[in-house]
């Protein structure tokens, strides 16, 4: 009987569906939507939008807009050689060279060395020589015997295979270094100047003396290879400080600077996604010095040049697909070890804030995570970029492989991770990011959807469909609060539309109370859109939108270019979706408030259209 009736219907639906499309209203209707589409096509918008995203276009306008790329090749031009010859006949550069090799290398008279000078200048100075030093002296002592390079036993280790296998990174070779600079006395020499400044340090703080050799190792290798800059920016910018995180950036973009002087084969890449990201910056400089808190703001623009810029960085020194799929791979980690601090914040107690729950209406709901990002909305943010790239490394890997099981177990930690946020706009952002993601990878994965919300019921908390369902509902707090500072910032739009009120906490914070409902106080308008156009005005908003719309033409483009269950495809389809989601998500909160989530969105962009120059260049 339900057979018959099931049958019956889908006849029915059948039947309609072609008399429909015979029909002269389809025909009609079909006219309208083909001619708003061209007409659309054709508009004088989507030609500016498609001039922005073409690397040829050379309008005075982009001429403008590139003129710091062209002043650096311009200075290339003149003393680029003199950079070059000087850069190879530096005896401080060959010092650096025997540095880093030796560091990389794990040399174990370099490193025996260099305890054993720090234990005996920290006795010295501070004129007491403890047990755990003597111990530690002992050690180096030991060490300063042997000339081994420990990473040499790192490739033969069955327990490092497994891990790399894990990880997606079988053919790592650890045997990196140069072994001709772990011998001779410079090293020697070196590992003493070394540990002599590290015990000076010591005395008077351990832990900023520990940190000088991993921190001039880090330096010098940066500066040798500006990509490594680039790889430890993705895999801490979670993890550090802001101003650290900064620092990293600023250091390899100067890295970058320097190679691109002393490389005569070096090119600088510059695209629509970067022309716009320095229109965002030079409609915001000018807000900020237009600013009613002109100080704060120019500090705030002085954070979004280091981490907008930072951008060209990763587009400019990602060379191969090799780099670019460790990247990613390196992404994918970072967010799982993130996620999994979350987990265990929860399953451990170890969070004890209730400041983001409405105790009254959730009373079985008293705990969010926010795991390194101090914030649950802030974390939610960051899984929603990180979760799509992970979904394709848990896709495309094969069964039979490890990485794929490895893979698949960080996307669940990084997906239950995301739902103990409680984070209401990260989930449907992470919602809509899905949608697009299975349509375009797999849109029969769609039939499985009855099923889906069969189970659905049994499995979520009652905690979580709550959370679902209270979207929109003025009774819980931090839904009003949010709407009545949207109804302040449109107040303050009114007045300040077209050029802004300047950058920053402080220029809102003086502008702001003046239209506030209710006596709300707020830092900020928990909207990035409504954010951009309150301090930058309608262009800082445009320009933003531009930048956003021709990314994701630029990975529909990649997209399109191969087999959609190709990596490139896939990962195209993942940075799209996520970035798509982030915005869903930014439109109930102020997303790039945290200057570390703000990094890793335009390092994620600079990801998509190094994916992209690759392709092209394929």
């Amino acid at each position: 009987m339900n057979s018959f009736i099931l049958s019956s219907i889908a006849a029915f639906c059948h039947s309609f569906a072609n008399a429909f499309r015979k029909s002269g209203l389809c025909k009609l209707l079909m006219k309208i939507y083909n001619g708003i589409s061209g007409s659309w096509k054709n508009s004088s918008v989507m030609t500016w939008i498609r001039n922005i995203g073409q690397n040829e276009s050379n309008s005075v306008a982009v001429r403008i807009v590139r003129c710091p790329f062209t002043f650096l090749t311009f200075i290339k031009k003149k003393i680029g050689k003199f950079v070059e010859s000087n850069i190879k006949n530096s005896f401080i550069c060959h010092w650096s060279r025997v540095y880093i090799q030796n560091f990389m290398a794990v040399n174990t008279r370099f490193f025996g060395i260099m305890i054993l000078a720090t234990v005996v200048c920290y006795s010295i100075v501070g004129m007491h020589l403890s047990k755990i030093a003597l111990i530690v002296g002992v050690i180096g002592a030991i060490m300063s015997v042997f000339n081994f390079n420990l990473m040499s036993f790192l490739n033969p280790s069955k327990v490092v295979s497994v891990i790399k296998s894990a990880a997606g990174f079988k053919n790592l070779d650890f045997e990196f270094y140069d072994e001709k600079y772990t011998n001779g006395k410079l090293r020697l020499v070196l590992a003493l100047l070394c540990g002599i400044i590290v015990g000076a340090v010591m005395s008077v703080s351990k832990l900023y003396g520990l940190a000088i050799p991993f921190a001039l190792f880090g330096m010098v290798l940066v500066m040798y290879a500006p990509i490594t800059g680039v790889y430890a920016a993705v895999f801490l910018a979670p993890f550090m400080p802001t101003m650290i995180l900064a620092g990293i950036c600023l250091w390899t973009a100067l890295s970058l600077v320097i190679k691109s002087l002393s490389d005569e084969n070096f090119k600088w890449k510059f695209d629509g996604v970067g022309m716009c990201i320095l229109l965002l910056l030079g409609v915001l400089l000018v807000s900020s010095l237009a600013s009613f808190a002109r100080m704060g703001s120019l500090k705030v623009w002085a954070m979004y040049l280091v981490f907008l810029t930072f951008y060209f960085v990763v587009v400019n020194t990602v060379k191969t697909k090799e780099q670019l799929y460790g990247l990613f791979k390196i992404f994918v980690i970072s967010g799982a070890l993130v996620a999994l601090y979350g987990v265990m914040q929860y399953a451990f107690g170890w969070t004890t804030s209730n400041a983001w729950i409405d105790e009254e209406m959730f009373e079985d709901a008293t705990m969010r995570v926010y795991s390194t990002l101090g914030n649950p909305n802030v974390l939610g943010e960051y899984l929603l970029l990180v979760l799509p790239v992970a979904a394709v490394y848990m896709l495309k890997n094969k069964w039979k492989e490890l990485s794929k099981w490895a893979y698949g177990l960080m996307f669940l930690v990084l997906a239950l991770c995301l739902v103990l946020t409680q984070s209401r706009g990260c989930w449907i952002g992470f919602m809509l990011s899905v949608v697009i993601f299975v349509t375009f990878y797999e849109g029969k994965w769609w039939g499985f959807i009855p099923i889906v919300l069969c189970i659905l019921p049994f499995i979520i908390p009652q905690t979580i469909v709550d959370r679902i369902m209270s979207v929109g509902n003025m009774e819980d707090s931090s839904t009003s609060y949010r709407v009545y500072i949207w109804m302040g910032t449109l107040g303050m739009m009114k007045h300040y539309w077209l050029g802004g009120i300047g950058m920053g906490e402080a220029a809102f914070s003086q502008v702001y109370p003046f239209f506030s409902y209710n006596a709300i106080i707020a830092p900020h308008s928990h909207n990035l859109f409504l954010q951009l156009l309150v301090e930058a005005g309608i262009s800082g908003l445009g320009v933003f939108l531009v930048m956003q719309i021709v990314f994701v033409k630029k990975m529909s483009d990649v997209y399109r270019m191969d087999d959609k269950k190709s990596m490139d495809s896939m990962l195209a389809l993942a940075l799209g979706s996520g970035v798509i989601g982030f915005l869903a998500q930014s439109m109930f909160d102020y997303t790039f408030y945290n200057y570390r989530v703000m990094a890793v969105f335009f390092m994620v962009l600079g990801l998509g259209l190094a994916l992209k120059h690759l392709k092209t260049t394929d």
